[in-house]
């Protein structure tokens, strides 16, 4: 074998002898064991900082495991946080359906529906349009617009039938919250549906910029459409017969 060949030949040996950074990691995690028996490649071993300072090793380590332990602790902050807006959310539903039971004309529905919602601690403020129907008697302080006016204004509402999360313009929240809307900062539009079809629309305020969001879960809100949409349907129907 000529020279040349020889060279190339433990060229290919020595490459095929390295290990990628992911088999020593592999290695290492399989066996965590491994350092506490080398003393003396621990101590030559050190860690760039973001400082520029060299740490050891278990410097690092501790800091990786307070880092972790940060970020676990705001994870489970923030679901307990969720549980617990769960939890309200439940019990105003729950209190809002049985007083919708209780209720007897189109004017009690809107009322109980709005005082209800109100009540939750977090919804800062919160409106029911109802959408005029032929033959629908209802108070003068009860709001009602036509269809074609709403669906101007909120267009994606009635596009995607479900509630809607995120900011909206100056005109749209003044005409949402006629009282305090300049103090609003994100609203959700739930539509009231029964059978497919919107009877009205729940609008909830709140002065942060974030608690009403895209990311927000709205099987509640969506609900309480529904539920507010069966009764009110059912009132229609008996004051139209």
């Amino acid at each position: 074998m000529s020279n040349d060949a020889l060279a190339a030949n433990k060229i290919d040996t020595e490459n095929s002898a390295e290990l990628s950074a992911e088999q020593v990691a592999a290695y290492l995690k399989d066996h965590p064991e491994f350092f506490t028996e080398q003393d003396d490649l621990l101590a030559d071993l050190s860690l760039p900082h973001e400082s520029g300072k060299a740490i050891s090793l278990l410097e690092r380590q501790v800091t990786i495991l307070r880092d972790r332990g940060i970020e676990a602790r705001q994870k489970l902050n923030n679901l307990l946080e969720n549980a617990r807006n769960n939890d309200q959310l439940f019990d105003t539903t729950r209190n809002l359906v049985l007083a919708l039971l209780r209720a007897e004309d189109i004017t009690e529905i809107a009322n109980v529906t709005q005082d209800q919602l109100s009540s939750h601690g977090n919804i800062d403020s919160c409106e029911i349009i109802l959408i005029e129907q032929e033959g629908m008697n209802v108070s003068d302080s009860i709001r009602t617009s036509s269809l074609s006016q709403l669906q101007k204004e909120f267009g994606d509402v009635f596009r995607l039938r479900r509630t809607h999360c995120g900011p909206i313009n100056e005109d749209q929240t003044n005409y949402l919250f006629p009282v305090g809307g300049n103090s609003i900062r994100s609203t959700a539009l739930c539509p009231v549906i029964s059978n497919s079809e919107i009877l009205a629309l729940i609008a909830f305020g709140n002065q942060s910029e974030n608690y009403f969001n895209v990311n927000l879960d709205t099987l509640f809100l969506d609900f309480i459409g529904h539920v507010v949409g069966a009764v009110l349907e059912k009132q229609l129907i008996d004051t139209a017969a």
